[in-house]
């Protein structure tokens, strides 16, 4: 049997601050973009014409299987396609895979057209590009219709570490053919590299350096086409943390990557660093992106367009990994943007004197503050920097806010209204018993980025198994339905996100899910609405690993306001999401 599987996959990594308008941050649309599956690694051709991605784990993905020649796929029953895709997977990732299709090692290559940078259709090219194992394109190669891609292939079937190029004529890709890089031998999930225009640099993510983690590698093309051995970029560049995703902008003087650096803006951010002479050896001190581009998120996979403005990207902050496309420069403000602010009182509805504080975003320091005694302030920008609002009354205080004017630019307007709602402030803590050491309780804060409500009383015990003690019922915002539907809104991704990632990193933790209403329709009806969406989070938390066993999901309809349904305000309040936090030494599944 001839299956050689020394392979490559791409980097998926796998790791908020309230932002009312972001600057020029797009999100592709469906279906570019999927709500659960993970797309990844954005390439645009040198015409700019064509927008390549990867998609993860599609169960519609190229099931191509060839071993000894022959493929699997069109000769085998499905038992016996599926126990050898398993056994390949498995190889692959040296640990027995169960449900290979839906595993990472899934990795098909798509594409959209693209009109004035806008994408239009989608298409899911066929062999040989796409097979059941791990493709991607990672780079444009030499030509306008010649790409890298991870791995290398073989016509009898199987793959090997390294790259490949392939040439597209607007319809097929050519069968791969090996790409020859010097002393390259590592097998990884996390390599990846970059190619200069005139194909004469490569720049590689790869195992190296003093650290042996992942840093960035510099390759020159010889006169018989092959590469050199990699050359380590050093420590302007490399860092003890994880380098990775190169991109080379078209001049080939700016290299663009990213890195889980401590100095970023949480989880992987993307950084800049400019070429300072004719080696491709000394580069400047690297600088992060801007927010909104980088998040407290995954942002990763860098793609610059010829006009050094537009950047492809990938993030995860919506939940799963997407495809965004951002600008990079900020316009010129001619014409001073006014803010108006008012502060508002969570439970009166009305407006609230508070401390009004400001300052640059992302940067958490107000540098300013203004006292009002009505709630109300104005703000002028005359710089085109992004500012962050937030109003305080003893213990009242309301979420931050930003406002970018480069947004407001773009779409035309000068002026804006924002509002900043006090509501109580109380951190969520859980006390938790050592269950090894049987010791004292140790107090333990978890931050879900919620604002929360007072103490449930039946909520004070949980059984006698119980180690950790319910004290808050909390609700989340920013989690959206559709009107009269169960039907999550992609905004809603990012809290759902923070929620799953809380309960991975606190095994212990259960929670209940419960949903409200506000009284505008029949009894029934308004609980199995509030029930569906209950469960909708459940089901998407349940898609994120979190055992079943481990959330409950609830619906009470307009049995349990938190104020009266006589206004469409108070209406609004009790349309609503509460997360009840609970834990114990046992599970039943």
């Amino acid at each position: 049997m001839i299956l050689r599987i020394l392979y490559t996959t791409v980097l998926l990594l796998v790791y908020g601050q309230l932002v009312y308008a972001q600057h020029s941050i797009e999100r592709l649309p469906a279906p570019i973009n999927t709500d659960h599956l993970d797309e990844i690694c954005p390439v645009v051709s040198y015409d700019e014409n064509l927008l390549f991605f990867t998609r993860n784990a599609d169960p519609d993905c190229n099931k191509t299987l060839i071993i000894d020649g022959v493929n699997l796929n069109n000769v085998a029953s499905k038992k016996e396609y599926n126990e050898s895709l398993r056994m390949v997977y498995s190889q692959i990732a040296s640990e027995y895979i169960a449900e290979p299709l839906s595993s990472g090692f899934n990795q098909d290559i798509w594409y959209t057209r693209l009109n004035r940078g806008q994408p239009y259709g989608i298409f899911h090219p066929s062999y040989p590009i796409n097979d059941v194992l791990p493709n991607s394109i990672c780079s444009n190669f030499g030509t306008s219709n010649s790409f890298l891609i991870i791995n290398q292939f073989f016509p009898e079937g199987g793959i090997e570490k390294g790259f490949s190029v392939s040439e597209f004529d607007g319809v097929s890709f050519t069968f791969p053919r090996p790409l020859h890089i010097a002393g390259f031998n590592q097998i990884s999930s996390e390599i990846n590299l970059t190619a200069g225009r005139d194909s004469t640099i490569l720049i590689l993510a790869m195992k190296g350096g003093s650290t042996r983690s992942m840093d960035l590698f510099v390759a020159f093309r010889m006169s018989d086409g092959r590469y050199t051995t990699p050359v380590h970029l050093g420590p302007s560049i490399n860092s003890e943390y994880r380098e990775s995703t190169p991109m080379l902008s078209h001049d080939m003087k700016k290299l663009y990557f990213a890195s889980d650096r401590t100095d970023g803006y949480g989880g992987t951010d993307i950084y800049v660093s400019e070429r300072l002479d004719l080696t491709f050896t000394n580069w400047s001190t690297p600088k992060k992106l801007d927010p909104p581009l980088n998040s407290e998120y995954d942002d990763s996979h860098p793609h610059l367009m010829n006009d050094d403005n537009t950047i492809f990207f990938t993030s995860n902050r919506n939940g799963s990994s997407d495809i965004f496309k951002a600008k990079l420069k900020r316009s010129k403000i001619t014409t001073p943007i006014t803010v108006n602010i008012k502060v508002i009182h969570q439970e009166t509805g009305k407006s609230h004197p508070a401390e009004i504080s400001w300052g640059q975003a992302y940067k958490n320091q107000k540098s300013n503050t203004f006292h009002s005694k009505n709630g109300i302030c104005k703000y002028k920008f005359f710089e085109n920097k992004a500012m962050a609002f937030q109003a305080v009354n003893r213990e009242l205080q309301s979420e931050e806010v930003i406002i970018d004017p480069q947004y407001l630019i773009e779409v035309g307007k000068n002026e804006i209204d924002i509002e900043l709602i006090l509501t109580p402030q109380q951190k969520l803590i859980i006390k938790r018993t050592d269950i090894e050491d049987r010791g004292e309780a140790k107090p333990k804060q978890l931050v879900l980025g919620t604002s929360t409500l007072g103490k449930s009383k039946e909520d004070s015990e949980n059984g006698d198994n119980t180690l950790l003690k319910i004290v808050e019922n909390i609700i989340v915002h920013n989690i959206y339905f559709e009107r009269t539907k169960p039907d999550l809104l992609e905004e809603s991704y990012p809290e759902v996100q923070k929620l799953a990632s809380l309960l991975r990193a606190n095994p212990s933790m259960n929670i209940s899910i419960a949903g409200h209403t506000d009284n505008v329709g029949e009894k029934a009806a308004l609980v199995k609405l509030s029930q569906d969406r209950a469960v909708a989070i459940k089901k998407i938390l349940l898609e994120k690993g979190i055992p079943a066993y481990r959330v409950t999901a609830l619906g009470y309809g307009d049995t349990k306001p938190l104020a009266p349904n006589d206004t469409e305000q108070n209406k609004s309040k009790n349309r609503r999401v509460e997360i009840k936090i609970v834990a114990s030494t046992t599970s039943t599944r």
